[in-house]
């Protein structure tokens, strides 16, 4: 099998392949769109989406997961506009957040203090299990030689 890098130099122009890495996760999230409703558990779509497409790409190793890759990185080094509609909603619901908020403090520091804790959990759970395997049973460039 390739290595993801090569197919990086090779093939497909930029443009095409930005495109084609578009087409992979919008698919993905609208055959996400279509599969929850059908499930037994009510999740959003774009929930299943995701786990679609990281599905795929655990699955796929070739041009595919280039070019969902590729896409991803672009939409990551424009991450900060995406928060724009949150501020400017925030902005204009200032009127009710002034009546709500102490329930809004509440609720932002329960769910960091929680995050911080189901982090740290995971952290130690981790590094415990990491421990425990012997260095012969560890792949080659995990920093164990």
């Amino acid at each position: 099998m390739r290595r993801i890098s090569e197919f990086r130099t090779r093939g497909f122009a930029p443009a095409v392949r930005l495109a084609a890495g578009f087409a992979v996760v919008l698919g993905c999230l609208a055959a996400g769109g279509a599969v929850a409703p059908l499930l037994p558990v009510k999740l959003p779509g774009a929930l299943v989406g995701m786990v679609m497409l990281a599905a795929l790409l655990a699955a796929h190793r070739g041009w595919v997961a280039v070019a969902a890759g590729e896409a991803g990185a672009l939409l990551l080094r424009r991450y900060a506009l995406f928060f724009v509609p949150a501020g400017v909603g925030v902005m204009t619901s200032a009127g009710a957040l002034r009546t709500a908020w102490p329930a809004v403090l509440a609720a932002l520091v329960v769910s960091s203090l929680l995050a911080l804790a189901v982090t740290g959990l995971t952290m130690r759970l981790l590094i415990g299990l990491r421990a425990s395997v012997p260095r012969a049973a560890l792949p080659a460039g995990c920093g164990h030689e």
